[in-house]
This record gives C-alpha cells, structure tokens and sequence, in this order.
C-alpha cells in the first residue's frame, strides 16, 4: 500500500476530520504533499470532504436540502437541533442576489464540532453567510435514513425557522 492508499485509510477511519498538517507530521510529509495526495484520491472517485478543520470522507447516509431562515441569535439553536436528532450538517448556502449561490462545507455532526466552529467564527471576526441574505439560508443535511431527515424537519418547524 503505498503513502496516497494509507492517507485515505487513515481519513476514511476517522470519524473527525484530520488536517493536512496532521496528516503531513503523520507520514513525514509536507502539507502540499498531502494536498497532491487528497487531489489524486478525488481524482479516482474517493469523495474526500474538505473541512474547516480538515479532511474527512463522504458519508453513505440519505441527504435533504432544507430551506431555513432566522435572527443570527438563533443559529446555535438550529444547528444543535439538527445533530440532536442524528443529522449531519454537510454544508451551508445562500443563494445572492448579485452573487448567485455561495457555499461553504461545515461536517458539523455533534454539539461539540458546532461549539468548535462557533468559537472559530467568533475568534477570526468572520460572519456567518446567512448575514448576506438576512438570515435566510439553506444545508444540505444527512442522516442514517430519511426518518431522522423527516424528525429534523418538524424539530425545526417547531423553532419556527424551516422555511416550506
């Protein structure tokens, strides 16, 4: 097996994502080493998810694009309902009126990862994307079956925030 092989099992085993410069320390690599390695993976097919915090594998579960809008305050409450119930938090877009559709991948699957990213928002002085279209937005969510999908779904109704 050689070194671009033991990198995807190694992602693929994981269930957070690595970063590159873990992954470089791992095999005594550069970073960019690694950055090849994950373009050539991609190349054969291997659905290799990039993150904010690193490389991961693309799930087998079900997915659903929901429509969501709601005040910036509310934004914990939202993400911490939709892993509560079992779903994955793929990613996150808007849809701009001059700027057409901007996307971001978020693999968001616990309360801890949504802390995490929150915290990271709020330390590099970012903005969410919601902030560009007031609040309305939309994931791409998965889940182990579409019964979690649907559960989610009436949870964020019940927040009042699912758009219909």
């Amino acid at each position: 097996m050689d070194r671009k092989d033991k990198v995807y099992k190694r992602i693929s085993e994981s269930e957070k994502p690595i970063s590159g410069a873990t992954l470089a320390r791992e095999f005594n690599v550069s970073r960019q080493v690694i950055v090849q390695d994950i373009a050539l993976l991609r190349a054969q097919n291997k659905e290799i998810v990039s993150t904010h915090t690193g490389y991961i594998v693309k799930n087998s579960n079900v997915s659903r694009c929901i429509h969501v809008n709601h005040e910036k305050k509310d934004t914990v409450n939202e993400l911490n309902a939709i892993v509560d119930c079992g779903g994955i938090i793929e990613d996150v877009f808007v849809k701009h009126e001059i700027y057409g559709t901007l996307k971001a991948p978020l693999n968001l699957k616990n309360r801890y990862e949504i802390e995490q990213f929150l915290k990271s928002m709020e330390k590099g002085d970012s903005k969410l994307l919601t902030d560009l279209t007031s609040g309305d937005h939309y994931h791409t969510i998965s889940a182990i079956n579409n019964e979690i999908l649907d559960l989610i779904e009436i949870k964020l109704m019940e927040l009042k925030i699912l758009v219909k």
